[in-house]
């Protein structure tokens, strides 16, 4: 239960960085084209690691965390206002949580498939 509910927050998350992307494309600031790529960009990242955490790809688990954590330190650290604190409560969730089912992912898949057989072998 708990891995389903980090993997629909972590799709969750994409779909606002990429609604985030697309009003500040629309708004009429100098700036826009810039958090409109760097938003997006981090939308399709985020939206790429959710799939290949979901197939419980032991690589997507540490780059996630590595991601979220950036994340909460470039919230906390940028010009903080209201918005920034209420997106921080969700951050800091995705980050606790995916250190929560460190155990379900780590251990499971590596990216070359290496070390696959160890893990499915204790059966035997």
């Amino acid at each position: 239960m708990k891995f389903r509910a980090t993997i629909i927050l972590m799709y969750l998350t994409s779909v606002f960085w990429a609604v985030f992307a697309v009003t500040w494309l629309f708004g009429g600031k100098v700036y826009r084209i810039f958090y409109f790529v760097n938003g997006l960009g981090f939308a399709v990242v985020l939206f790429i690691l959710t799939y290949y955490l979901n197939k419980k790809y032991r690589w997507a688990w540490w780059v996630a965390i590595i991601m979220a954590g950036i994340n909460i330190v470039l919230t906390i650290t940028d010009q903080v206002g209201w918005f920034d604190l209420a997106y921080l409560v969700p951050a800091i969730a995705l980050f606790v949580m995916l250190i929560v089912i460190r155990k379900e992912v780590n251990g499971k898949k590596s990216l070359t498939g290496v070390g696959d057989e160890i893990v499915n072998s204790d059966a035997k």
